[in-house]
């Protein structure tokens, strides 16, 4: 069978119709002047209409030159040429690979150049091949990797900076396990971070790195979070670390007496715990902000309390305080004061600053409990939780308990529905008053605020029980202009509390 190329047949005009279609035409290559026959088309006539028209082409002559270029590229001229010497070939360790057969590479250069390798860019060699996965493990099982990790740590900087990045030593470390255990199952991962913590907390590793490190290796987004998992690096890290352990224990069951700041025989037990505060926030609430609600904070919270209820059986309210109490100055130094919610009555909103730590670690629990995961809080458990906080050490003066609501908006359906559940009618009616007349004086969107606030609430209670919630707090508003007037007489100013009702009553009217 012929594979050559066929050649294209081209059908020439006659030597009649070429010499009547012929023009003058100078000729570039001379200066004679000749009849050069033009290319043209078959006339459709000729062959009839549907007969396709062949292209011509010039019968005679020399071929036509090209025109010189009218911008010719420009020549750069190079003084330093940059060579690239010993330029690496791609390091393989299969023994076959599309590239060549480059061997086997052996056990003492794979480890020269791993130990030149950021601790990040191991993990990500790991997932990259069966074999590199298998050298980068056997690297990290090695006493030389030992010997690296000890030394980076000795030469580090102080990690007890709250920011994360990911070139940070013990955050690349955290990485570097999450890689590496990616396709491991579940308790092989965990002991591989047990192991690689108990060193590094065993060398005198800081607090604040260590947390990034259980933060690297614990981050994913919300919708992947398994709560049991998180538990399970919570005990781990107590059982290692069983001083720390001891301690939070120890600081839930002294009693109230010794954190009177007015008694200065316990003075060392202030600072004591307010340095287990820092241990135990730069521990696990110190993933990449100190803001309890914020990222993983929440989910090592909910752990870390859950734990601790099912060591003493009761609401671990005590470690609440102990995290997110306001604190004061005692003597130059930082101090937790316990009793202060409870002595104060909030007025303004720079006073309601001090609550926020405590409005945002439950706003996290309520997190934790709308993601569909398995989680140890429920409404119950959260109504429970407020109200043993709120009544610490003796009940918080309505002002400063309805301020810790409007912190975070949320918990006020949870407040109002369960009172009004319970048969506490005037009480739910209470908090809806006084948040109203708390936000007017703060100047802020009243409207805004509790508007989703009456729509939960509107859609979780039944009709009598909304008729009998909107005539509380008609009657508050009256014993509120009552009192005004007994305290100030007739001719008082009650501009406040007039406009403050009538900017709440179409809320209110909804409930009916």
């Amino acid at each position: 069978m012929n594979t050559s190329t066929p050649t294209r047949r081209y059908y020439l005009r006659s030597s009649e119709n070429t010499a009547r279609s012929s023009v003058a035409v100078r000729l570039p290559f001379n200066d004679v002047v000749a009849p050069v026959p033009l290319r043209k088309r078959n006339s459709p006539t000729e062959q009839g209409r549907r007969h396709k028209r062949q292209r011509t082409q010039q019968s005679h002559g020399l071929p036509f030159k090209s025109p010189d270029c009218l911008h010719p590229p420009r020549q750069v001229h190079i003084e330093n040429e940059r060579i690239i010497i010993n330029l690496p070939k791609r390091l393989s360790l299969e023994t076959e690979s599309p590239y060549g057969n480059f061997g086997k590479l052996p056990h003492d250069v794979v480890f020269q150049v791993l130990s030149r390798t950021p601790y990040t860019l191991l993990g990500r060699m790991a997932m990259t091949s069966t074999s590199w996965h298998d050298a980068v493990l056997s690297y990290v099982k090695s006493g030389s990797f030992r010997l690296r990790w000890i030394a980076d740590v000795e030469n580090s900087p102080d990690s007890s900076s709250s920011k994360i990045r990911s070139e940070d030593l013990y955050f690349s470390m955290g990485t570097l396990i999450k890689y590496l255990t990616a396709n491991d199952e579940w308790s092989t991962r965990l002991e591989c971070l047990k192991a690689m913590f108990t060193m590094s907390y065993e060398i005198g590793s800081p607090i604040a790195g260590l947390g990034k490190m259980i933060y690297a290796f614990a981050l994913r987004p919300d919708e992947q979070i398994d709560f049991s998992e998180i538990e399970d690096i919570v005990k781990m890290v107590l059982s290692v670390a069983g001083c720390l352990r001891d301690e939070i224990i120890s600081a839930m069951r002294r009693s109230d007496f010794e954190r009177n700041l007015g008694n200065r025989e316990h003075l060392h037990v202030w600072f004591y715990e307010m340095e287990l505060r820092k241990r135990i926030t730069s521990l696990f609430l110190n993933n990449g902000s100190m803001d309890p609600a914020y990222g993983l904070n929440k989910f090592f919270l909910s752990c870390l309390m859950k734990i601790l209820k099912e060591i003493d059986a009761v609401l671990p309210t005590s470690i609440f305080f102990l995290l997110f109490a306001p604190t004061t100055l005692h003597e130059n130094d930082e101090v937790i004061h316990w009793h202060r919610l409870s002595e104060i009555s909030v007025m303004t909103s720079e006073e309601a600053r001090q609550l926020r730590p405590l409005a945002r670690a439950l706003y996290g629990l309520l997190q934790c409990r709308k993601l569909s995961i398995e989680c140890p809080w429920s409404k119950n458990t959260v109504f429970n939780l407020m109200e043993e906080i709120t009544t610490y050490p003796t009940p918080w003066s309505m002002n400063t308990f309805v301020s810790l609501h409007i912190l975070e908006p949320d918990l006020v359906p949870i407040g109002v529905i369960a009172r009004m559940n319970r048969s506490h009618e005037e009480e739910a009616g209470d908090i809806i008053c006084t948040m109203k007349m708390l936000l007017h004086r703060w100047s802020m969107d009243v409207i805004g605020v509790m508007e989703r606030a009456i729509e939960v609430i509107k859609l979780n209670l039944r009709a009598p029980q909304r008729h009998c919630l909107f005539d509380q707090c008609w009657k508050w508003h009256v014993r509120n202009m009552d009192e005004l007037r007994e305290r100030f007489g007739p001719t008082s100013d009650m501009r406040t509390e007039l406009e403050s009702q009538m900017e709440v009553m179409p809320l209110l009217t909804g409930l009916l």
